[in-house]
């Protein structure tokens, strides 16, 4: 035996046994690096971002509701005199009185000039406000949730959407949204106002006149009288004014103030919602006018104004172009223009701010 040979047999070294894998892993196979904390990591991303959405969502409900009741407090008078002046049918001479009459009317019937006649104008408003935050609200919010699915949509199928086409599409849809959910309560105004103008010494509650509407009407639908043609104004009056309200952003920092550096100002936003609105007011006023009176006009109305084509043939043959299906345009040209630079452009600012 040679040198530092041992005196015994040798015995084969055997390997300490392997640790047990960790559940959920196979053993013999390596997971893979940071799996596990990329899967908690995701699933956790993926839940903090819809949060995020669903958060940005209350938000700019709660900043299109606020801009809509400012808007609307502004504008209450000229709200007023245009419904009154819409929902009137008139004959001979007193057809020809313009809706400058019913402003000293309101006033008279308020006891004349000073606090009651001014406060007059303002007669209804509260319902008005309750009517406009849930319908600006949901709006606003939704063309905004509409106009970024409608980007993250036409990316993912390869389609390449004009700016103006996606603002449109997602307009319109804010619009229908927006009628759809809130219109038992636009309904209930106007017929408020209406008994307002007629004299009554008592209105009922905003939930008594809807009350009343089924109770009189036969059925919960009545509270949806004219609904189509509003949802169908609203998504042709909605489409538009949010599709050139950008595209005016850009015509107005080009000519209104010329300033092509950064961001259009707070000044370019107020004037391209007035654009805005003024352009779109005039394509869709005469939905307005049918609208009106298919809400205060109860199953008379219903009968005259079956669908819109026949409603807007009516209003036509009847009262004529000015007087029938433009009936208060100018009116509502005062209306619509501080409406829309108002609620447009602090929707804009609160939307940046919060």
């Amino acid at each position: 035996q040679g040198f530092g040979s041992p005196h015994w047999p040798l015995q084969p070294r055997l390997a300490s046994p392997p640790p047990p894998a960790p559940p959920g892993i196979v053993a013999g196979m390596a997971p893979a690096a940071g799996s596990s904390s990329s899967s908690g990591s995701s699933n956790g991303s993926a839940s903090t971002s819809g949060a995020k959405a669903e958060w940005r969502v209350a938000k700019d409900f709660a900043a299109g509701g606020v801009a809509g009741m400012v808007a609307r407090t502004v504008i209450a008078p000229v709200e007023r005199i245009k419904i009154i002046y819409q929902t009137r049918v008139l004959t001979g001479a007193a057809a020809s009185q313009g809706w400058l009459v019913l402003v000293r009317r309101v006033v008279d019937d308020a006891g004349g000039f000073g606090p009651k006649g001014i406060a007059a104008f303002w007669r209804g408003n509260t319902v008005a406000v309750v009517r406009v935050f849930p319908y600006l609200g949901v709006q606003l919010s939704s063309n905004e949730y509409y106009r970024k699915s409608l980007q993250i949509a036409s990316a993912g199928a390869g389609l390449s959407l004009t700016p103006e086409v996606r603002n449109f599409v997602a307009g319109g849809g804010a619009g229908m949204t927006a009628v759809i959910t809130t219109y038992p309560l636009d309904l209930a105004r106007a017929r408020m106002a209406l008994l307002m103008e007629q004299g009554a010494m008592q209105v009922p509650s905003l939930l008594g006149t809807l009350r009343h509407v089924v109770a009189t009407e036969g059925s919960f639908m009545a509270l949806y009288s004219g609904a189509g043609i509003s949802m169908t104004g609203a998504a042709i009056y909605c489409g538009l004014k949010f599709a050139s309200y950008d595209a005016s952003k850009g015509f107005c920092q080009r000519h209104l103030l010329p300033n092509s550096d950064g961001p259009p100002s707070y000044l370019h936003r107020a004037a391209s919602g007035g654009l805005a609105g003024m352009l779109a007011q005039t394509f869709v006023y005469p939905f307005d006018v049918l609208r009106r009176r298919l809400q205060t006009g109860g199953a008379e109305a219903k009968a005259k104004y079956p669908n819109t084509i026949v409603g807007f043939w009516r209003l036509y043959s009847d009262e004529g172009l000015v007087r029938g299906l433009y009936r208060g345009c100018s009116l509502n040209y005062l209306k619509t223009v501080p409406n829309t630079t108002v609620y447009l452009a602090l929707f804009d600012f609160l939307k940046e701010r919060f």
